[in-house]
């Protein structure tokens, strides 16, 4: 019973793996053949169990055979196949491979050649090979060459005589053939002509390095090669007179001499010209037989016997100078003749010319004289019959003359020599002797941060106009530059600190050689942090290498401060250092809030933006706060003497003030105008007291100010005066006007809804004086005000 299900499992598997077997591997992974592929797992695991029990059963190993490159015909047990395929042998069986030695391919002139069998230990021997199916052998390859065709053709005809031979790597060809070549490789081919043909060349094409005779085949691809050979044709060439050389192909030839050259090739013909026959006598080139010039291509005719020849006529000898020796001349147009000797033919005519300035190899200057003839600057030389014998010899005079030039390695100069512009390089020729005063800027600019600073000259002398004497010597001079850098520096806030650079530097640029010590110095109201830029650290002091241009960064932090004296009467300065309880009072400083704030009228406000002051443990009321200055209300009841008042901002430190309290400091509001300090006061009809509008004897004047004492009842704190009863000054008043008498006012009081602001009114009397800014002081229990200005008609 086991043995007839064992049978029909393996018949099911058999005509399963015949499927697969004969499947190539790509085409396996297809949907169809992957779901195909589970039910075979799943009976080849069924015969799996049944060998498991069976002890007769075999292992199986599977076996992938396959070539390189795909697609050669191989078999495997005598089954043909062109792609890899996947075989299932028991452990120990006996296989035959075998790959067919040579295929054509399907590709134009490719074929591929056996090689051998492989696995993953190495060649196998043989072709056909015998293997043992093994399960630690996964699989064998058979590996094959690709060779392509290399079709060399031979031109003229491929079916008359050959015209040549040619080597294919060493190996010689006589007529057309394809040799097929490794893939991959080169092939170096080389074309030898039969009697009666030249090579002409190879025709060009792709993959092809040619190189005469020879060219160099890389064989990418199948190829074609062609030869051209040309049929021979027998061309003389002569001289008259006989003898002479000429160039063939610029080969240099003895003539009479006959070429072997094929027929409607192209060749070259030229002339050695001047030369000497036996006798040493010049000979010039005149003309070719053929019309061509000198030098020219020439093109061999279809007919037999051609004949070219070259006629020359008499030389003369013709030599030019100059004095001194080794200066330049132009001949012919041109000046780079390796001397100035020539050989010319009778009746030619050449052109000659003499500089009218030149340099010689020492840098001097040299200025044309005359010529040894007579003749011209430029003019025309003629060789006459008869001078062949003495031939032409001819001098050029030259007289020198002074030479300077200036230059510099630095762009941008421009000197002025005597006076006039002369850029860069400025080349000076003068009669010797000549004095010369020469400038060079004193400073370039060399991009940003960056400039040149005249030092000096190259011969010696200092900085500023150089004076210099033509002698016979030419002379080179350059201006010295030295580089200066700016070194930038920056305080952020700016304004914060002081600085000091030592060495000083008028405009901040330094040499590039200096080592600059740099020191910040905090102002008040600020606290050093760090640097940024070319410094760094904590430290208040660095210092910077000029090399380059530098900018260095002090960092600062803002801390709140009072100025010394820095409490004072709000109206201004006033000549006591005081300021007086229940007035309106300032405090100068940097730092002591964050913006520019203004509090409520009534009641007003004790913390602003952040920012309070008080004394002791009292808040005082607000006016406006600001970074540098407070407004604030003292209360009426300090007592005269020593106070200190501090200020506290949020995020800082507190920072306290001492003052004085007195009684009495009278302070006059000021009201400025064209930078003159007019007082605040109005006009009965509550006008403003200007220039405009000035005070007229008689008329009662209503004057404003702070700190004139107290009142009574006491006036209010951090609240506005209320409009009744009045709130009277008890310390006596008096007013001074220019040089009138003093006056008394008719009252003065605390003005109601205000805080802190004092009032007194006057008449002006007869004796004030008129048609003048009168100055006007307050003067209160001994205490004088500041002076203000009383606009008076």
């Amino acid at each position: 019973m086991y043995f007839c299900a064992f049978t029909r499992i393996l018949q099911t598997v058999e005509r399963v793996s015949n499927d697969v077997l004969e499947t190539p591997i790509e085409a396996m992974q297809s949907p169809k053949i992957m779901k195909f592929s589970s039910k075979f797992i799943a009976i080849i695991f069924a015969a799996g169990m049944f060998y498991a029990a069976t002890p007769t059963a075999k292992a199986q190993s599977l076996t992938t055979v396959s070539t390189t490159p795909d697609g050669m015909n191989f078999s495997v047990d005598g089954t043909n196949y062109t792609h890899a395929v996947n075989a299932f042998w028991p452990e120990g069986s006996k296989h035959i491979l075998y790959a067919t030695p040579e295929a054509d391919s399907a590709y134009y002139h490719t074929k591929y050649t056996f090689n051998g069998w492989s696995w993953s230990g190495g060649a196998l021997v043989g072709n056909p090979v015998a293997v043992t199916a093994s399960s630690a052998i996964k699989g064998y390859t058979a590996s094959f060459q690709v060779l392509y065709g290399l079709n060399v053709v031979f031109n003229p005809c491929a079916d008359c005589a050959s015209p040549g031979t040619i080597m294919v790597n060493g190996a010689p060809i006589t007529s057309n053939q394809e040799i097929y070549q490794p893939a991959g490789g080169s092939v170096i081919l080389q074309a030898y002509p039969n009697s009666g043909y030249v090579f002409v060349g190879w025709q060009s094409g792709a993959s092809q390095v040619i190189q005469g005779f020879q060219t160099t085949v890389s064989m990418a691809a199948p190829a074609t090669v062609t030869a051209v050979f040309a049929p021979v044709q027998f061309v003389s060439l002569a001289t008259v007179p006989a003898g002479l050389n000429l160039l063939a192909d610029r080969t240099q030839v003895p003539t009479p001499t006959t070429m072997e050259w094929g027929l409607n090739t192209v060749h070259t013909l030229g002339v050695v010209s001047p030369q000497t026959d036996i006798q040493n006598k010049y000979w010039v080139f005149g003309s070719w037989s053929d019309g061509g010039a000198l030098q020219h291509a020439y093109t061999v005719p279809g007919y037999a016997g051609a004949t070219i020849t070259a006629t020359f006529v008499p030389g003369v000898a013709v030599q030019f100078l100059t004095s001194p020796n080794g200066l330049n001349l132009t001949v012919d147009g041109r000046t780079n003749w390796v001397n100035y000797s020539f050989v010319w033919g009778i009746g030619e005519t050449h052109a000659i010319q003499a500089p009218t300035t030149q340099t010689d190899d020492q840098g001097r200057i040299w200025q044309f004289a005359n010529w040894s003839n007579g003749g011209a600057q430029s003019q025309s030389v003629t060789v006459a019959p008869g001078s062949d014998g003495p031939g032409i010899r001819m001098i050029a005079n030259f007289t020198q003359v002074g030479h300077l030039t200036l230059t510099s390695p630095i762009s941008g100069v421009a000197f002025t020599v005597n006076g006039n512009s002369c850029g860069m390089p400025c080349d000076i020729q003068q009669p010797l002797g000549t004095k010369l005063t020469i400038s060079a800027p004193a400073s370039l600019s060399n991009g940003p941060g960056s400039r040149q600073d005249l030092a000096g000259w190259s011969n010696g002398a200092g900085a500023g106009d150089l004076v210099v004497t033509l002698g016979a010597d030419a002379l080179t001079i350059t201006p010295n530059y030295r580089q200066m850098n700016y070194l930038a520096t920056a305080a952020a806030p700016n304004g914060a600190a002081s600085w000091t650079l030592q060495p000083a530097s008028g405009d901040g640029y330094y040499d590039a050689q200096t080592n600059v010590a740099v020191k910040v110095t905090p102002l008040p109201g600020f606290r050093f942090r760090s640097w940024t830029g070319d410094l760094s650290g904590s430290t208040p002091a660095g210092t910077v290498t000029m090399s380059a241009p530098r900018a260095v960064q002090a960092m600062f932090d803002k801390v709140p401060y009072i100025m010394p004296s820095g409490v004072t009467n709000a109206a201004g300065t006033t000549p006591a250092a005081a300021v007086a309880a229940g007035s309106v009072a300032s405090i100068f400083g940097a730092n002591l809030g964050t913006e520019v704030i203004l509090g409520p009228a009534s009641p007003m406000a004790q913390t602003l933006a952040g920012t309070t002051v008080r004394i002791g443990d009292r808040l005082l009321p607000l006016f406006f706060s600001s970074p540098n200055q407070i407004n604030f209300q003292l209360p009426a009841d300090l007592q005269p003497g020593t106070q200190t008042v501090t200020v506290s901002t949020q995020g800082q430190a507190d920072v306290a003030a001492v003052f004085n309290i007195v009684q009495d400091a009278p302070g006059l509001f000021p009201s400025v105008a064209n930078g003159q300090v007019f007082a605040v006061a109005l006009h009965p009809d509550g006008s403003a007291v200007t220039q405009d509008a000035p005070v007229k004897p008689g008329e009662t004047i209503t004057l404003f100010g702070t700190g004139f004492g107290p009142t009574a009842p006491a006036r209010p704190f951090g609240f506005a005066v209320p409009d009744g009863p009045a709130f009277t000054l008890t310390d006596g008043v008096t007013i001074q006007i220019g040089s009138a008498a003093p006056l008394t006012p008719s009252s003065a009081y605390a003005v109601a809804g205000s805080v802190g602001v004092d009032a007194v009114q006057f008449v002006l009397g007869s004796d004030a004086p008129s048609g003048t800014n009168a100055a006007l002081t307050v003067t209160i229990n001994g205490q004088a005000s500041n002076i203000v200005l009383l606009p008076i008609q």
